[in-house]
């Protein structure tokens, strides 16, 4: 098996959207019945083999939290989200100025929820 062993990394990391099938236990009696077990997960990639692929939700230098990994068996597509990594001079806005914003002070709270 070959072993494709990757560090989170802060300089150079991939973003990755994984569409897979769940699997489904049930303990108590119910109805048979058709399930959807169609999933989508986005995260970074901190670990890959012939086998199966774990995604994190955070890293940090060489470490991870919050991860998922998922037997590649259950992966129906796999999609790289491209990073943009440098500033487009051109692109980019003056920072607001503090006391030079719009003012919100009179909105409503209720208005939101």
């Amino acid at each position: 098996m070959d072993k494709k062993r990757t560090k989170p990394s802060l300089e150079t990391p991939k973003l990755i959207l994984i569409e897979w099938l769940d699997a489904l236990a049930q303990g108590e009696w119910h109805e048979a019945k058709r399930e959807d077990l169609a999933c989508k997960t986005v995260g970074y990639l901190v670990y890959e083999d012939d086998e199966q692929i774990e995604l994190a939700g955070t890293i940090t230098h060489g470490m991870c939290n919050n991860s998922i990994t998922l037997p590649k068996k259950m992966i129906l597509k796999r999609k790289e989200i491209k990073l943009e990594t440098t500033i487009r001079k051109g692109k980019r806005k003056k920072p607001a100025e503090v006391g030079k914003g719009q003012d919100h002070s009179n909105v409503s709270h209720t208005e939101f929820g």
